[in-house]
This record gives structure tokens, C-alpha cells and sequence, in this order.
């Protein structure tokens, strides 16, 4: 397939089956919804790259501890 896939309004990155890792990732959002099954709203998604930035949630942002 040479486009992109589209389910219910998500584009899929590739064809590829999902990795170990992504099947993680789908189980940790599953329990930190409640298995809830959200809708992936424009809030939701903001906050949870605001949880990924690299210094979030840290004291002395810029200051890396790594």
C-alpha cells in the first residue's frame, strides 16, 4: 500500500505490524484511562506531551540531572 491507512479518522504511521514497545505503550494508556477508552481530544493530547517534555515536572527546569 502506497498511502497512508486511516481508521476512524486517525492516520496509521505504516502498514508495519506495532512493535513490542507500541503494544506497551497501548496497555499503559489502557490502565491510565481506566479502561476508559477516552476519545484522543486536543486537551488530552497537550497535556500528555506537556507530561513528556524532557524537564517536566522537575524543580530547576533547564538543568539537566542525567
Amino acid at each position: 500500500m502506497t498511502g497512508r491507512r486511516v481508521v476512524e479518522g486517525m492516520r496509521l504511521p505504516s502498514d508495519r505490524a506495532l512493535s513490542e514497545n507500541e503494544w506497551a505503550w497501548i496497555e499503559f494508556l489502557r490502565l491510565a484511562s481506566g479502561e476508559t477508552d477516552p476519545a484522543p481530544t486536543l486537551r488530552r493530547v497537550q497535556a500528555l506531551r506537556k507530561f513528556f517534555e524532557p524537564d517536566a515536572g522537575r524543580p530547576n527546569r533547564g538543568t539537566s540531572h542525567y
